[in-house]
């Protein structure tokens, strides 16, 4: 891959909730969500790129389809950018999760996240869209930055956000941003 543009799924039940779910079938999008994936997607209409790419996550391919639908590009699933293993901790509500690590609650590892996401940049040739999760991206933007996720928690990636790497400079464009800069636009000529 050469540049992706990470995009978190817009404002789902889940998190209106505030619950943590890996669910693929759960937790659809809300009308804000909606409204703020068309807005993300207005930002990229005018970016060249080959491809979207989508968690099986419902709220993930729902923000898929709709960016699918502005600007004309079908979209894949690949569950190498779906959400993190949660565990026993599977639609639990934030607030139960612990000072523990991932290893003593039985949740996916940091290290597995960096991994599948490496994996999937490098099945693919040319730039992309990929449409996650909040900690998948960060800790694949942490994996460009050499952060361990200590190291990442200030990252703060939002609903519908983006997050532009150049894979194959290495190099992380922007973090969390709403709106395409002439940086960007300057990366996807």
């Amino acid at each position: 891959m050469k540049l992706a543009i990470l995009i978190r799924h817009g404002e789902s039940e889940a998190n209106v909730k505030n619950l943590i779910s890996e669910d693929t079938e759960k937790f659809p999008l809300t009308l804000k969500g909606r409204d703020q994936v068309k807005f993300t997607a207005d930002q990229i209409r005018a970016l060249k790129f080959d491809g979207i790419i989508s968690s099986p996550v419902l709220r993930a391919r729902q923000t898929a389809e709709i960016i699918s639908e502005h600007i004309g590009i079908p979209y894949v699933i690949d569950s190498r950018i779906r959400e993190s293993g949660l565990g026993d901790y599977n639609n639990r509500d934030i607030s139960d999760v612990g000072n523990m690590t991932r290893s003593e609650m039985g949740m996916e590892s940091w290290d597995s996240h960096i991994r599948r996401f490496m994996e999937a940049f490098n099945s693919y040739e040319g730039n992309y869209t990929m449409i996650s999760h909040a900690l998948p991206i960060r800790a694949a933007i942490s994996g460009f930055l050499n952060f361990n996720e200590e190291e990442s928690f200030g990252i703060n990636i939002r609903n519908a956000s983006m997050s532009v790497i150049d894979v194959e400079k290495r190099k992380v464009l922007s973090i969390g941003s709403f709106l395409v800069t002439p940086k960007i636009q300057m990366a996807f000529r």
